[in-house]
């Protein structure tokens, strides 16, 4: 029990304002398997919409933080934590200055040592997406992470139709940036 002047850490605070005191409650397990599940894939399609990856897993655990919070009234969590994530890049990227950085990552327990082959790859699709207007990379992101285009378009706001074009338009887009970087190999 709390007294009135001992201050709580966040974890009970965020406890007391779920309504769930007991640690290692139903509750506390289904989050946690569920954000072990969750948090490596969605800091990747933060990376595919053009964050970095220090930003990307940054944004994944506020998110995943506000998702602990309001776990018990989110009906659909990966939903749920991809559309607030995305939200809070675009509003990252507002007020981001752009500093170009293109070397690999050092190796970081969000990120494992990989083989410069499938870095190279990631680089390329990061690249190639890079290219794109801001809603056909978003639209082409949800695609790559399962999401139907009627799910995108719900999740977005958008129109179904609206989602198929610039999912249409991105693929063009990346099928002729594909060709031309073929081409200069």
């Amino acid at each position: 029990m709390n007294e009135p002047d001992q201050p709580q850490t966040a974890a009970s605070a965020a406890q007391s304002a779920a309504g769930d005191r007991h640690p290692g409650s139903q509750r506390d397990q289904e989050f946690a398997i569920f954000y072990r599940a969750t948090t490596r894939p969605l800091i990747v399609f933060l990376a595919v919409q053009g964050a970095r990856i220090v930003d990307a897993a940054d944004i994944a655990q506020d998110t995943m933080a506000a998702a602990y919070k309001r776990w018990h009234a989110i009906d659909h969590p990966r939903a749920w934590v991809y559309r607030v994530a995305s939200r809070a890049l675009i509003r990252h990227k507002l007020g981001e200055r752009e500093t170009p950085v293109c070397q690999a990552p050092e190796p970081n327990p969000l990120l494992r040592a990989i083989d410069l082959d499938r870095w190279e790859l990631r680089e390329d699709i990061i690249q190639a997406l890079a290219q794109l207007p801001r809603r056909q990379r978003q639209v082409m992101a949800w695609t790559l992470f399962d999401y139907t285009p009627a799910e995108i378009a719900d999740e977005l706001g958008l129109n179904a139709g609206t989602v198929r074009q610039h999912l249409h338009l991105a693929r063009i887009a990346l099928s002729a940036w594909l060709s031309r970087k073929e081409g200069n190999r």
